[in-house]
């Protein structure tokens, strides 16, 4: 009798454990959902002409530049991603579709210059970059790979 009674208890302490074990790895599972991790600009900001000036790390009006907008989970995303540039309280779409891949890179090109805000929303998270945009001249693709030559201010 006392035998069964140990059997009983270990299985019964088996079971529990077991169910805790579970339950804690369902709490502290990592989320499948899509995330948005943040909006960075790929193409560096204006060729060689912002340096000493006032004018660093200044992008260029008229020129266009790639954009890297990072997705975990890509696939889970149950909204559109939406990517927006907004300046003097207008604002432009650049992008508005499902993620396919875990960075999404549209074109971007500014204007004027001007304070822009680079928007991206993608399942009711949004995050934001503030990007300085000055006078620009976009260089033909054989010079520079097509650089921005961006006019400096001293």
């Amino acid at each position: 009798m006392i035998q069964g009674h140990r059997t009983r208890a270990r299985f019964a302490c088996a079971v529990i454990t077991f169910a805790a074990v579970g339950a804690a790895g369902a709490t502290f599972a990592a989320p499948a959902d899509a995330a948005l991790r943040g909006v960075a600009i790929g193409t560096p900001a204006g060729y060689g002409s912002s340096n000493g000036s006032t004018n660093y790390d200044v992008y260029g009006a008229g020129c266009t530049y790639e954009l890297d907008v990072v997705v975990d989970n890509p696939k889970t995303a149950t909204s559109n991603l939406k990517v927006t540039s907004s300046v003097g309280g207008r604002s432009v779409t650049i992008y508005d579709a499902k993620p396919t891949t875990s960075v999404v890179k549209p074109k971007w090109r500014p204007t004027a210059p001007g304070r822009y805000m680079l928007s991206a929303t993608l399942d009711g998270v949004t995050k934001t970059r503030a990007v300085n945009v000055g006078t620009g001249v976009q260089f033909p693709d054989f010079i520079r790979s097509g650089a921005c030559f961006v006019v400096p201010i001293y």
